[in-house]
């Protein structure tokens, strides 16, 4: 049987990571980006570099990370978001190609948890499909909210800078609407995930 890379994507308060876990449950090797992310942002070099494009207060007393600055200070503009990316990326992609590797030597797919920004199958050219996870702009808030780390302003500012979904959902090989109960979710992830196996039986007999 081949392999497949898939890229699961979806704007805050999607969904996501609930839906990853439940192609998880279903077979799939998975890998969050966020999770990569959080520890490459805890790293010195890139703490350095984020201080000294964003100020020192986007590191805190104890040399963490502050999560909330630094998200204040990328998301106030796009030349902005474009300078976070160029700081953190590189070293994302090369812990994300370690991970993947890691992944597809006991399974046959491996999904990965794509943080927003540019979704397009040019930005994620180590893609093999996109899953698009969907959701109502008013429960995706909602949703944010109850986390209890921004107000409803800050989210509505970081949605801004995100694709919609209607811009993930064009470029989606598959959309999950994550708009219902956790069985309905499930249903379609199962119907995913059938799919896909199909796919790599195909790419088996190519």
């Amino acid at each position: 049987m081949g392999s497949l890379k898939v890229a699961l994507v979806g704007g805050i308060g999607s969904g996501k990571s609930t839906v990853l876990n439940m192609f998880s449950e279903a077979g799939c090797g998975t890998i969050s980006l966020d999770a990569i992310g959080h520890e490459v942002l805890e790293s010195q070099d890139v703490l350095q570099a984020l201080a000294e494009a964003f100020g020192p207060q986007v590191v805190r007393a104890d040399g963490s990370a502050d999560r909330a600055e630094i998200a204040k200070a990328a998301f106030d503009a796009p030349e902005h978001t474009e300078l976070l990316n160029a700081i953190t990326h590189p070293p994302i992609l090369a812990e994300l190609d370690r991970r993947m590797t890691e992944e597809l030597l006991s399974r046959d797919i491996v999904m990965v948890e794509v943080t927003s920004g540019e979704i397009s199958k040019r930005a994620l050219p180590w893609a093999d499909a996109l899953v698009a996870v969907s959701a109502p702009e008013d429960l995706r808030i909602a949703r944010a909210c109850s986390r209890g780390s921004q107000n409803e302003q800050d989210i509505r500012r970081r949605m801004a800078h995100q694709p919609t979904d209607e811009e993930r959902e064009s470029v989606a090989d598959f959309v999950v609407y994550n708009d219902g109960g956790l069985d309905e979710a499930r249903r379609q992830v199962d119907s995913v995930m059938s799919q896909l196996k199909r796919r790599c039986q195909a790419q088996r007999f190519a």
